[in-house]
């Protein structure tokens, strides 16, 4: 990390590093210190200035902190702060030393049934808490991810699965709909109703994970396509390519579980994260819920150690990477095939 009085400060934090630029926000990571030695890691997410002064992108921002401001659960990165300095917000969040999924699969490829079916409780977990917020009149909040990726599951050194990046989020009132034409998040996990541009509700982000499951569980997508209209087309109409490869991989019942999640007619899914996790969790695998932490651990160490070392043999205009921060999120734009 560099020097805190290399990049200054943001409100009341130090900042330490810059981690990324994009075409909406810069992350940093940074401190929040105190007396007698107190210190605080935090990742800060501030608006670039020359997009301050633009309304719509000035309330995505504060669309994202307030979503993020009602959550309280231990898989969904917390947001801590939300301030302006020079016109342009910033929003605090927590600190997550490790590495996302989509980094631990660049290095192993597939994870063990045991650690799918773990990855998976802990992020209906975390979106039965999100699907479920209400107001303080009882009225559900209607939130729905929209971007669940392996980008935006976070994986701690000490085995912590969280779910990140709200940016693009549909809730707090925000209209159901999303125009054709506008539509955001990225093709691949996309539910076929969230490609069309149609109403979503919380079963677009059961196909999404399910997505992400058969993935983590195979190692590639189950959709056969090699060009983007492919894809498109295969994800629109949700055609999938045969299950013997997941049966292999996961087993029948696993299967099953996440074929239902990724029929084409949200009626066809679970209704909710607690139905589909009911389901996963009848899924037998050889390892019992209690080991999968620190098997989570073993993959963050394992994949730290292959980056590490893949620098090091790497020409030094190479960087080595640093711990991994709640805060990449959607820094290089919204949209991404």
């Amino acid at each position: 990390m560099a020097h805190a009085a290399d990049l200054g400060t943001l409100g009341r934090y130090r900042l330490t590093a810059r981690l990324a630029r994009g075409g909406m926000a810069e992350v940093y990571v940074g401190v929040l210190p105190g007396p007698e030695g107190f210190e605080k890691p935090v990742v800060l997410k501030r608006m670039l200035p020359e997009l301050a002064g633009q309304e719509t992108y000035r309330q995505m921002f504060a669309q994202e902190a307030r979503l993020m401001a009602t959550f309280g659960h231990g898989h969904v990165v917390s947001a801590l702060d939300y301030g302006v300095e020079g016109e342009a917000p910033f929003l605090v969040l927590e600190y997550v030393d490790g590495v996302d999924l989509g980094r631990a699969l660049a290095v192993k490829g597939t994870l063990t049934p045991a650690l799918v079916r773990h990855l998976g409780l802990c992020l209906l977990s975390a979106l039965e808490h999100v699907h479920g917020l209400r107001d303080t009149r009882g009225e559900g909040l209607g939130i729905v991810h929209r971007d669940i990726s392996p980008a935006n599951v976070l994986l701690g050194r000490t085995g912590d699965v969280k779910l990140a990046d709200f940016g693009i989020a549909k809730g707090l009132r925000s209209p159901a709909r999303t125009a054709p034409g506008s539509t955001r998040g990225r093709l691949r996990y996309m539910s076929p109703e969230q490609l069309r541009g149609g109403p979503l509700d919380a079963r677009a982000d059961l196909f999404s994970l399910a997505v992400l499951l058969y993935e983590v569980a195979v190692g590639q997508s189950p959709f056969a396509a090699t060009t983007d209209a492919q894809l498109l087309f295969a994800v629109r109409e949700a055609r999938l390519v045969p299950p013997e490869a997941l049966v292999r991989a996961g087993g029948a019942a696993l299967a099953q579980v996440l074929h239902r999640a990724l029929s084409a007619h949200p009626a066809e899914r679970f209704a909710s994260a607690a139905d589909m996790a009911r389901a996963l969790m009848a899924v037998e695998t050889e390892a019992l819920a209690g080991e999968q932490p620190w098997r989570v651990a073993e993959v963050v160490a394992d994949t730290l150690a292959a980056e590490k070392a893949a620098v090091s043999g790497a020409p030094r205009a190479g960087r080595e990477p640093g711990p991994f921060s709640a805060a990449l999120l959607e820094v290089q734009g919204d949209d991404e095939g």
